[in-house]
């Protein structure tokens, strides 16, 4: 309602303000506000019936100012339920709403935009014929003014057409990958393509964001000068990281059948063109030109309020595309896994901006991982409360997943259309057996830590313009002395051959307590690789010379609380215990006047 009114607001101030300076010209003549309508009327009758000639003697220009102020306003309220009548015939089908809607969308904008020219007009020229006719003033000062005011206004129309003429670029930080270095993927792929009786796509890309998607569009990435050709299915690494085997099928199905069913096509026409409609709004808006902002008001307004015309048709039409395509995502794998591919990817997408923001605030600190995938999955894997995550899939029901170019219908209406018991598949057990006990389809593909690691590097190259120019070339005791903590922590997580998950936790829990801090990525990062942990006697004179006999004490005791942490202490470390125990001491401060 407020959106209404604010429309009506925009549209009707400035034409009513020029039939009112209409009107107060003829009340000076007639004396009254009667007479004055009354001759206005006359005026504009008079006018119409002999356009080319000087009807009403020097009251015609304020009566044409009356004629263009009434048919703007009348015209502009014209559009507003023309808009809704176009939007449900074009609506009934999705084919014809995708050849249709641009051509209306580009109408619509030219035409909003030449009726923001005519409200600036009228003010013009209502400003111009009261100050001349009531002040006497007629300036050339003031029509160069109006002249350079209207044309700030004339290129906000042009930029806000243009979007309708300039193809999206569709860019994606992602890898095009071979089925020859991943054959068991493209199997995968190729079966559910046979499957679905469906076309491999022609390009199958992976990357970090935490989407699925399927396009026809030219997609860049930046493993590649030109754009992908064909149809393109995008993968999200973190999240398949995640899923089971059923999921990614269902997945794969899922954005396959927006292949087969022309979805893509349709997205191509359509989506295209109604997210410009949203950057015609952006350029109407005249950000840091606050009167060509101020006199593009009416267009900003018509075009938002056509947005909202036909978002109700988009997203019904999204709906049954959405519906659509589980089917397939189902025909392929199981309504279940459906269920859980959508709830584990509106969870673990969230989760995901967490883990980018922590790779952001490291960065600034110098600090890099080689492996952002990884360290991702152990975050879900140790720092979730387990218990939270049913609850946390219940309210995940009302959320829509994340999609690069239109909006999903609620996760629940897609569930509900299975006819899913959504309280079985919101089951704390179920929900921890999918999370944590199903076997990950990853561990079964090829070369994905490779890949991990590739687009871990291709991350950070993004992002290189955050970090820090120059690096202080010394560090400070404390971060010293954090990665030789990071190290020996790590050395005994990983000396017996294995890493146990109890060990980390105790690990980290007890640093934290005892020492009031420790670089969790670092020390995750360090159990990964432990090849890369420094030589156990160079670890050990760094401590003795780092730390006084109560560091030492506690070090010491974190690393048997470690060995201890899955119940049993291994025969190596053992050994390392009693080598720390026999040579971890402070070293003597040197005596006076030595």
């Amino acid at each position: 309602m407020l959106r209404l009114l604010r429309l009506i607001a925009v549209l009707t101030v400035i034409p009513l303000l020029g039939i009112a300076v209409t009107i107060a010209r003829y009340q000076d003549s007639a004396g009254g506000l009667e007479g004055a309508v009354s001759g206005s009327l006359s005026c504009a009758g008079a006018i119409l019936s002999d356009p080319r000639g000087y009807a009403c003697g020097e009251a015609t220009p304020f009566g044409w100012l009356s004629i263009v102020s009434t048919g703007v306003l009348a015209f502009s309220f014209a559009i507003v339920p023309l808009s809704r009548i176009v939007a449900a015939l074009l609506g009934s089908n999705r084919t014809i709403l995708s050849l249709g809607f641009w051509p209306y969308a580009l109408i619509t904008t030219l035409v909003v935009g030449v009726v923001s020219l005519v409200h600036f007009g009228i003010f013009a020229s209502g400003v111009y014929l009261a100050l001349g006719y009531w002040l006497a003033f007629q300036g050339d000062l003031l029509i160069g003014a109006f002249g350079i005011i209207g044309l700030g206004a004339a290129y906000a129309v042009i930029r806000g057409l243009g979007v309708f003429f300039t193809r999206p670029k569709s860019y994606v930080a992602a890898r095009p990958i071979s089925f020859y270095e991943y054959p068991r993927l493209g199997l995968m792929v190729r079966d559910v393509s046979k499957t679905l009786q469906a076309k491999m796509p022609d390009n199958v890309i992976i990357g970090l964001e935490p989407t699925f998607f399927a396009t026809s569009a030219p997609v860049h990435t930046p493993y590649g000068k030109g754009p992908l050709q064909g149809q393109t299915l995008h993968l999200s690494l973190p999240l398949m990281s995640h899923f089971t085997e059923g999921e990614l099928r269902a997945v794969i199905g899922h954005e396959l059948g927006h292949f087969s069913g022309g979805d893509t096509a349709y997205t191509i026409r359509f989506a295209p063109v109604y997210m410009g409609l949203a950057k015609a709004s952006e350029v109407f808006s005249a950000r840091g030109r606050p009167i060509t902002r101020l006199l593009s008001l009416p267009s900003k307004f018509l075009i938002d309020d056509l947005i909202y015309a036909f978002s109700v048709v988009e997203r019904r039409i999204g709906r049954q595309r959405e519906h659509r395509a589980d089917q397939h995502g189902a025909q392929v794998s199981s309504p279940e896994d459906i269920a859980y591919s959508l709830l584990k990817s509106s969870l673990l997408g969230s989760m995901w901006g967490s883990q980018m923001e922590g790779v952001v605030t490291r960065g600034m600190q110098g600090r890099f991982s080689r492996n952002i995938v990884r360290s991702f999955s152990e975050s879900v894997r140790l720092d979730v409360d387990r218990a939270r995550i049913a609850p946390l899939l219940e309210f995940a029901l009302g959320d829509s997943v994340r999609h690069p170019i239109d909006t999903h219908p609620p996760t629940e209406d897609r569930l509900a259309a299975f006819g899913l018991n959504l309280g079985a598949i919101c089951g704390e057990d179920m929900v921890l057996h999918r999370f944590y006990g199903a076997p990950k389809v990853t561990d079964g593909l090829d070369n994905m830590t490779a890949l991990e690691e590739d687009l871990t590097a291709l991350q950070y190259h993004l992002m290189s313009e955050m970090w820090p120019k120059e690096q202080s070339a010394e560090q400070g005791i404390d971060e010293i002395f954090g990665y030789l903590l990071t190290d020996f922590l790590a050395l005994m997580v990983t000396i017996d051959g294995s890493v146990d998950d109890r060990e980390i936790v105790i690990a980290e829990t007890r640093a934290m307590e005892l020492f009031g801090g420790l670089d969790r990525e670092g020390f995750r990062e360090r159990c990964r690789h432990p090849g890369d942990i420094p030589s156990l006697d160079r670890m050990i004179s760094f401590a003795n010379k780092l730390l006084n006999e109560h560091g030492i004490a506690n070090l010491k005791t974190v690393l048997r609380q470690i060995a201890e942490a899955d119940g049993e202490i291994a025969e190596k470390e053992a050994q390392l215990l009693a080598l720390l125990e026999a040579n971890l001491r402070p070293e003597d401060p040197p005596e006076e006047g030595s």
